[in-house]
């Protein structure tokens, strides 16, 4: 009897336990909701339509407005979000979307087929993202309610990466259907999507307000970045277009702002001694990247640009172009580690191999006949304008003879364009890319500014054009090793860093993560 009545009083202090436990998780889970969340940007928009625009700011903050049929984590894997399921045929030509039920949209309507297929035809003609589709497409169509049908005409292998594109014009995200007929390829200015926040006001290079959407339908799945459950903690989320670097460092220091991005690199130990300030170091984020122009002696041999690569001290170049070493770091994979295209031999004998004599027998190979190279770079980003000079520096010093032009960023971008009159251009790119296709756009036979036409350009194409028809992963990913290895057998250009942009944020906002771009699901204020 004694044993039974212990039994029974463990069991009641266990049930009562865990019902305080339970209860204080509630109570504490109550208190993160609340309060107006300032964030300072540093540009402002034209409009907030990301189907009309190639600005990558206006999809950052309307990711908390639209949502996509997919969303990547933070390891850059693919994730249904709005789709709950998915099936792709056999050919790759066929892609059935079976879509989540029960999600509201910001106009009190249940998010269905039409509003997916309405969108979709939007993207397709608009979107960069959708004309890069477009070439291979055949139609979308509605199969009931809550399942949608892709059908192309020839294999595309990239699709459901571009889809959810971090890159900008290039994301796919889901509008309210009577939005899309109202607007039709005009800019949107009555905004309807799924996501945790509503649009509120623009106000154009002020600022940009949004609120709680008390409706939203989070995903089951767990948050990982843009994927998985989003829960809107804050009342509003008001961005400010603060383009003065320093104002916007000021805001966060007196809490006028609760973050600001792209702050001076340089203030990094200033942050770290505010107790109210904490540093966000971005990563993965950029890449320094040389380009060559392959039309124009001696760079239309790839032997000179082999050499480049030699009579370069990379290491030397990182603390010249960034400084502290904790915002760079050395990577001659166009993918970093972590993701799943990463190439971890990229480079192997010729990346980081620093030997001026091997550079100079290159040039030689290549019948350099001694003309000055010109190097044509950007006057305002510290990195291009850094990074030209001490290439400048490190290949005087092996005795080849170098002009530098340094210019605003529209003279730069008229005069790259050009094929003659430059040799090399120091440029950044956006390391985060959602599917190694992306890279055709400016790698191979006349693609962007490298003006490369040879046997060798069009032995990529050739790869490129493999990698759009495999959907097998793995074969696809053998195709990606290829491609790394051309790109450093015939270099039209070469990523000479990974670098960091420095972001701080008031320590009173919590639970905030770190990403390509900024987003403030999840985080709270304390």
């Amino acid at each position: 009897m004694r044993k039974e009545i212990k039994i029974t009083s463990i069991v009641v202090l266990v049930l009562v336990f865990s019902l305080l436990l339970s209860g204080s998780v509630l109570a504490q889970e109550e208190d993160r909701y609340g309060g107006t969340l300032n964030a300072a940007l540093q540009m402002s928009v034209a409009h907030l339509d990301s189907d009309n625009s190639t600005d990558s700011m206006i999809t950052a903050m309307m990711n908390h407005v639209y949502e996509g049929l997919f969303e990547f984590d933070e390891n850059l894997n693919l994730v249904p979000h709005l789709a709950e399921s998915y099936q792709v045929g056999e050919d790759g030509l066929v892609y059935e979307v079976k879509l989540r039920e029960n999600v509201m949209m910001h106009n009190g309507q249940t998010m269905d087929a039409d509003d997916v297929v309405a969108s979709f035809r939007r993207w397709l003609e608009l979107n960069n993202g959708g004309q890069l589709v477009a070439p291979y497409f055949d139609q979308v169509e509605k199969i009931d309610q809550f399942n949608v049908r892709f059908t192309f005409e020839e294999a595309y292998a990239p699709f459901l990466n571009i889809l959810a594109s971090p890159v900008s014009n290039q994301k796919f995200v889901v509008r309210a259907e009577e939005v899309v007929e109202e607007f039709g390829s005009d800019v949107i200015d009555r905004h309807v999507g799924t996501g945790p926040y509503k649009y509120e006001e623009w106000v154009p290079d002020q600022k940009l307000t949004l609120t709680r959407f008390e409706d939203y339908t989070p995903s089951s799945r767990e948050g990982s970045f843009f994927a998985g459950e989003r829960i809107p903690y804050l009342d509003k989320i008001v961005f400010n277009f603060i383009p003065d670097a320093q104002v916007r460092v000021s805001g966060v220091q007196t809490g006028q702002f609760h973050f600001a991005e792209e702050v001076p690199r340089d203030q990094y130990q200033i942050f770290e001694m505010d107790q109210n300030i904490k540093n966000e170091i971005i990563y993965p984020d950029r890449m320094s990247m040389l380009i060559f122009n392959n039309a124009e002696p001696p760079f239309d041999n790839k032997y000179a640009r082999r050499a480049i690569a030699y009579a370069l001290d990379f290491e030397e170049l990182g603390y010249a172009m960034i400084g502290d070493q904790q915002f760079w770091r050395l990577e001659p994979a166009l993918h970093e580690d972590g993701n799943p295209w990463h190439v971890p031999d990229a480079g192997e004998g010729i990346y980081g191999v620093y030997d001026p004599e091997k550079a100079k027998e290159l040039l030689d190979r290549a019948g350099y006949d001694g003309q000055p190279l010109v190097i044509l770079s950007g006057q305002d980003n510290q990195m291009e304008r850094q990074g030209a000079i001490a290439i400048q520096d490190q290949l005087e010093k092996i005795g080849i003879e170098v002009e530098l032009q340094l210019f605003d960023r529209p003279t730069v971008v008229e005069r790259r364009s050009r094929e003659e009159g430059w040799h090399m251009h120091l440029s950044p790119f956006i390391k985060v890319v959602p599917d190694p296709q992306i890279h055709e756009g400016w790698t191979g036979t006349n693609k962007w500014i490298s003006n490369w036409d040879s046997e060798d350009s069009r032995q990529m194409d050739q790869i490129f054009a493999e990698m759009l028809k495999e959907v097998d992963q793995e074969k696809r990913y053998e195709i990606v090793e290829r491609m790394q290895a051309e790109l450093w057998d015939s270099v039209p250009y070469f990523n000479i860093l990974d670098y960091s942009r420095l972001h701080i944020r008031r320590t009173e906002l919590k639970n905030f993560q770190a990403g390509w771009q900024p987003f403030f699901w999840n985080t709270y204020l304390e």
